[in-house]
């Protein structure tokens, strides 16, 4: 269930922000300075003057203090000091590894409908305070999240991290989940944290396989009490890559590039409008994973060079949109519920995107038609 040796715990806490596509404009320049900060803290290290102290990186204490839903204001508040080690004692005991990183931690992903920015608390407020007291219609959710980290191996991709999860989503643990090319993030509630990890303690003890039915089973109930049916874009095919090493500034240059030149509303001239899906996904311990248009035009927008990016270009993916505007921003396991749904016809090879009120699986193209059929029968 859980293997310590690809799976790591990140220390610094999460905000997640989520923006209707056509009011982007309004966060645009805050989210340019969070990239430009960005490439600042790799430009520093490549001159050999980074330090953990530099005031280009954030410390994980700074990100964890002050600021929209900081750990100050509600988490660690709530958590006395035998909590704090019974935390540390389960992450002990399940042999993982909680890292101390550099606070700088930034996902930001566009789908058709709406945007979502996931990157430290004190980021938010420095950069994007003002935009979101202009936008009623942004959300900044309440709670604060931290990132269990599971590196892909190349085999079973989609599985492992699911069967982490379930038993989380079983127990109304709200969760994100980001894939990329190098590994599966799932951002959970601070404030679940010391639930969650003896969830995960409990659950290495037993082999449950009743979880799949369970979750899956809820899901699709769920779905159908609100009448919302996922969606599958054969239209639209998605490249999951990543940056090769040594790149990283010129790709987030590119990003802050293309968000500068592109809208991201549709204004009738195609060549100008910022492509339907794109994500970036910055980690401490990594490359930067890319969700990319696999079209040629759409990903020509983004100037990115397809020399710059690493996998098969062969390989694409379709995304299977589930629209969740109906339902609470707190919702328990609805892409893990898809999810298990599709490993039980056969499809053992999926990806991850939950934006704010949206969840997206993305599975590869071999998989269009057993797919298609399952949709058409719920």
């Amino acid at each position: 269930m859980i293997n310590s040796s690809d799976t790591q715990l990140f220390k610094s806490e999460i905000s997640v922000l989520t923006i209707p596509r056509e009011n982007f404009w309004i966060f645009k320049s805050g989210i340019l300075e969070i990239i430009f900060r960005l490439i600042d803290v790799y430009e520093n290290r490549s001159n050999s003057r980074y330090s953990d102290n530099d005031d280009s990186s954030i410390t994980s204490n700074e990100s964890i203090s002050g600021g929209y839903g900081s750990s100050n204001s509600n988490s660690m508040n709530k958590i006395d000091n035998d909590s704090v080690k019974n935390v540390e004692n389960l992450v002990e005991d399940l042999g993982l590894d909680e890292i101390e990183d550099d606070g700088m931690f930034f996902h930001l992903a566009f789908s058709k409908e709406e945007v979502t920015l996931m990157c430290a608390s004190s980021l938010i407020e420095t950069y994007l305070s003002k935009a979101i007291k202009l936008d009623n219609k942004s959300t900044l959710i309440d709670d604060n999240f931290f990132i269990i980290q599971v590196f892909s191996d190349g085999a079973n991709i989609g599985k492992k991290i699911l069967e982490l999860t379930q038993p989380l989503s079983l127990n109304n643990i709200s969760l994100f989940f980001i894939s990329n090319y190098f590994s599966d993030l799932v951002l959970v509630p601070t404030k679940e944290k010391m639930k969650a990890l003896e969830i995960l303690s409990e659950i290495r003890k037993k082999d449950d396989n009743d979880n799949d039915d369970i979750l899956e089973k809820k899901t699709f109930e769920l779905l159908k009490s609100k009448n919302i049916k996922p969606k599958l874009y054969t239209d639209v095919k998605l490249l999951l890559t990543g940056a090769r090493v040594g790149d990283s500034i010129e790709v987030l240059k590119q990003t802050a590039e293309s968000i500068s030149r592109l809208n991201t509303e549709n204004d009738g001239d195609q060549n100008k409008i910022f492509p339907s899906y794109f994500a970036i996904t910055r980690t401490p311990t990594e490359e930067i994973g890319l969700l990319l248009p696999y079209d040629n035009f759409e990903m020509s927008k983004l100037n990115f060079s397809k020399a710059n990016i690493m996998g098969s270009l062969q390989d694409y993916y379709y995304p299977i949109f589930i629209d969740l505007k109906e339902l609470p921003l707190d919702l328990k396991g609805i892409v893990a519920g898809m999810a298990s749904n599709f490993l039980r016809i056969g499809i053992d090879e999926m990806s991850y995107l939950s934006l704010g009120k949206s969840g997206i699986v993305l599975i590869p193209d071999m998989f269009r038609d057993i797919v298609e059929e399952n949709l058409d029968n719920m």
